[in-house]
Parts: structure tokens; sequence; C-alpha cells
């Protein structure tokens, strides 16, 4: 379904929940602002006067979505239900309409089509604004400057870019809801070619499927790896593993020992390889060029990296029952070289306590309470960066 309208001076097309901006003034531009928090982007939006509320931007997604309690506080239009897939497969959720929205100050939309869920943007974050934001319309996401930059009748020579050909698709396995074209790049992992997702929205570098892991060696028990789960819409990915690469290549830059995700065998099929996620994509600003279906990175100035982030313990714990159990211990961990092992009970310490005491920076020291069958023991070690 397609909605049009006019306002101050643009017409609008809906599209997947975004807008897009349609000639109506020669030369204009539309500025809106952006900025880096805590590791993500993301753009204060207003709804019908009510705000501003911070919105990820998050290429990844194919609608835009919003925490399901806001919507209840604006009392947003409900329009039924859309059925979408994410990692813990499809889920239904509620779909709402949001009228007069100011996009990071600049850009102005009547009407906003937003899927709700419970939560799960973290601090201070709201909903997501889907891939439309750059698809479909020439736009720049500019890192460097805090801007997303729309373009009605077609941006300007970019000089000083790489172009990404045939980087603009849409994917029909995400289904009929799913019209907002994503973005598409390759990397080369190890000297292999992978066809990712280039998504805003994800906060690691790089993640590869499971069965791509195998090709390339890296889901092996012998190489040091740091578990960590995958979620998102659909619930549960399953427990995956952290791992260093030996290289990587992205949009002509090298990047030595990268930290990649390896998605775990239960996180299912997808239509890419893997996925490039913000704490590559930050390092460069974006532009596409809708006509042509590219996409055009320039690495900018203020690229240094995020602080890499995985658990140093090793440790993964999963609540059952009354119980704590190791669930997986890293290899190379300094959980594994104090003798913890799967299947290990935790003792002493309700769930959230346990999380608490196996998480920090490095140099922290961490003491448990560790049953093997039956046996207690005390176990002590120290966070430590081990990949």
């Amino acid at each position: 379904m397609q909605r049009r309208d006019v306002l101050s001076g643009f017409a609008f097309t809906l599209i997947a929940g975004l807008a897009r901006p349609v000639l109506a003034q020669e030369g204009r531009v539309i500025v809106s602002k952006i900025a880096l928090l805590d590791g993500r982007v993301v753009m204060p939006v207003t709804i019908a006067g009510n705000g501003p509320y911070l919105f990820l931007l998050d290429t990844g997604g194919a609608g835009s979505l919003i925490d399901a309690k806001l919507a209840r506080e604006l009392k947003l239009q409900s329009t039924g239900s859309v059925r979408t897939r994410g990692v813990g497969g499809q889920a239904v959720l509620g779909s709402y309409t949001a009228r007069d929205v100011i996009f990071g100050g600049g850009a102005r939309q009547p009407v906003v089509s937003l899927s709700a869920i419970d939560g799960g943007f973290g601090p201070r974050v709201r909903g997501s604004l889907a891939a439309g934001i750059l698809t479909t319309v020439d736009s720049d996401l500019d890192i460097e400057a805090g801007e997303w930059r729309a373009y009605p009748d077609g941006r300007p020579e970019r000089v000083g870019f790489v172009k990404l050909e045939r980087a603009i698709r849409s994917d029909s396995t995400l289904g009929r809801n799913a019209a907002s074209p994503r973005l598409y790049g390759d990397i080369q992992v190890n000297g292999m070619v992978l066809e990712c997702l280039l998504d805003t929205g994800a906060p690691g570098a790089i993640s590869i499927s499971y069965d791509n892991a195998r090709r390339l060696g890296l889901w092996d028990d012998a190489r040091p790896f740091a578990p960590q789960a995958t979620s998102g819409i659909g619930g549960s990915g399953g427990i995956g593993r952290i791992v260093r690469a030996n290289n990587a290549l992205f949009a002509g830059q090298h990047f030595d020992r990268p930290l990649v995700l390896l998605r775990g065998p239960s996180d299912g099929a997808r239509s890419h390889d893997g996925i490039v996620g913000l704490t590559m994509l930050r390092g460069f600003n974006l532009s596409t060029e809708v006509k042509t279906r590219s996409l055009w990175l320039q690495r900018h100035s203020d690229a240094a990296p995020l602080p890499e982030r995985y658990g140093m313990s090793g440790l993964w714990l999963e609540n059952k029952g009354n119980e704590i159990r190791v669930a997986v211990v890293g290899t190379g961990s300094p959980a594994s070289a104090a003798g913890i092992q799967v299947g290990d009970r935790i003792a002493g310490l309700d769930f959230r306590a346990a999380i608490a005491s196996i998480t920090g920076a490095p140099g922290k020291d961490v003491t448990l309470s560790v049953a093997t069958n039956d046996q207690a023991r005390s176990v002590r070690f120290t966070l430590t960066p081990f990949l």
C-alpha cells in the first residue's frame, strides 16, 4: 500500500514505513541530525509534537519499529498485525500508524507505519528506522558530520568514495510487508568472499553464518572463542561464538585480526552469508544512488574503532529450574584454564548475581562456588582478554 501527501513543499510516498521525498523544489537538500550513542547511530524523532524520542538507524531492518509501551502511551492508531522474520524465526507484531513525524529536526512525514515490539532497543532508544531511510532516495549517512542528508533530485558527484554495485536489494524471503530494500556488499574474510547484509543496527563488526564459519575453519573447538548468544525478532538464535579472523578486506580497506561473530547452527537460514555491522561501518560515510542501486563508501577521518567487547570469562550460564548450569566454556578462556566444565553447577548465587559476577572489565577477579557431580569447590580466575 502506498500513500501520497504533500507537506512543507515536498511530496512523500510511504514505503515500508519511511518517506521517499519526491522532487518538488529544485536543488533542495533535507538535512536531519544523527549521533553515535553507545556504539549505535541514533536520530531524535518527534511524533505528533511528542518527544523527541531516540530511534536507532537500522539498515538491516526491512520495517520500522517502535517500543510497544511507547505506542500505547502515544495512543497510536492500531492497524492490525504484520508477520515478519528475525534472528529467532517468524514473529507476528502489532502494527500502528504514527502521524506528523519529524526526523532529526529535518525531514517531516505526515504518516509512518511502525511495528511494535516489547523493548529490546536498549537504554534510551525507543524504536528503529528501517533501511528505506537510505534506499528509497539518494541519501548520505554522514557519521563524521552527524547528519542524514536526503537529495530529492539526486546527489551531486561523489569524490573520494568507493562504489559498491547492486548494493540496494529487496529480499522476498522476509514477506510481503518487508517492502524496504536493504544494503548489501561483499567482504573478504581470510581470503573468502562473503555476500553480507550491511547493517548499522548490528553492534559488532562482522558476523558469519554457521555454514560459512565451518567452510572457513573458524568454527573449530581448538580455536579460542567466547560464547555469545544471538537474539532479535522471533526470539533466540542460539549460542554462537566470537573468534578472531586473520584478516578482512572491505570497501578497499584492510582490517587485521578482526573479531567475528559465528552464528550457531540453530540460527536459521538466511539469504546472505553474513553481516557487516556498525563497528566496521561507522568508519565510513555511506551514500546511496537509488537509480543505479549502488552504495558509495568513503573512509572518514574519525574512524577510530570502537572498544572490542566480548565475555572475558569465557562462560555461558543457563538458569534451569532452580539451578545455574554452565552451558558453554570458551576454548582458551580464563574459566577453561581454571578447570570449569560444561554441566558444572554454580552454587550460592541467584542467576542475576552469577551473571554480574562474571561480567566486567579486564583485571576483575572472579570467585565462584562450582559443583561437579555434587563435589563443590571454590574457583578463582581473572577476567582477561584472551582472543
